[in-house]
């Protein structure tokens, strides 16, 4: 004969021994002793009794009101995070203006503001003049001529193979972090894009200089900036060729090794097939 299985009130699950009266029922809790389930203990008297655990009100809505915690708080956090990440990027920009700001409140630099006249002076001048533009790779330094600012990039054109820039871009002023100056100007006419650092010069040779000055500031050289070394005939620092050479060479040597484990495996799966 199965046993009668049911559950009292406050979720216990118990087995049903007999009827005490028309009311009561004699029950036996049942526990779970190794991953089986045994009746054990003293029996007890009960008037009620259900056939599936009961939950009460207060439970079922305590249940309903941690479920919509769970999804309000994964809501919430995340508009805090990007309103976080919002905040800054917004410190982050204001702090470097200020910084910029505190420069030059610290230090005027009116030798450099008087620099900065000077060379609008002489862009805005029928003199001779030449523009050193540092772009991300290369160096490029050319004489200002009829053509203007847009004759110094004519070697960059579009996918179309017609010429990218067609018109004079935006040049502008900017203030580093330091409180320092420096000329930029932007891919596109109305400022858009990226843009790049341009430093103005009265003649070549005073430009090569700044360019010579420039490349000694370099700490560690790259393929670019040798290139850029070669095409200015600027002088190397043996000390730096040398750590890149070594690291060069390092560095193919590796791709020899592993291109030499790759030969290796190859062969074995070639002579597997033979």
């Amino acid at each position: 004969m199965s046993q009668e299985i049911k559950y009292t009130t406050d979720g216990k699950k118990v087995i049903v021994v007999g009827n005490l009266n028309s009311q009561e029922k004699i029950v036996q809790e049942i526990f779970m002793v190794n991953g089986n389930e045994i009746p054990s203990g003293e029996n007890f008297v009960v008037k009620s009794l259900h056939d599936a655990p009961a939950i009460s009100w207060k439970e079922s809505k305590l249940k309903e009101l941690e479920s919509r915690y769970e999804k309000d708080k994964k809501y919430w956090d995340f508009k805090i995070e990007n309103l976080n990440r919002d905040k800054r990027i917004v410190y982050d920009s204001l702090s470097a203006r200020v910084k910029w700001l505190r420069n030059i409140a610290k230090e005027p630099r009116e030798a450099e503001l008087k620099k900065v006249i000077n060379q609008i002076a002489d862009f805005l001048s029928d003199s001779e003049k030449w523009v050193f533009v540092r772009d991300y790779t290369a160096w490029h330094l050319q004489q200002f001529n009829e053509n203007g600012v847009n004759s110094l990039f004519d070697r960059y054109e579009s996918s179309y193979g017609s010429k990218r820039f067609d018109s004079m871009r935006l040049l502008s002023l900017f203030g580093r972090s330091d409180g320092s100056l420096v000329f930029r100007i932007n891919d596109y006419s109305d400022g858009s894009g990226s843009d790049k650092d341009v430093v103005f010069f009265k003649s070549k040779e005073e430009a090569l200089t700044f360019i010579q000055q420039e490349f000694e500031q370099i700490k560690k050289y790259s393929s670019y900036d040798l290139e850029n070394a070669k095409k200015f005939d600027l002088k190397i620092d043996q000390e730096k060729l040398n750590v890149y050479n070594e690291s060069k060479k390092a560095s193919i040597e590796k791709q020899v090794k592993e291109l030499e484990d790759r030969l290796i495996i190859l062969n074995k799966d070639l002579n597997n097939i033979k």
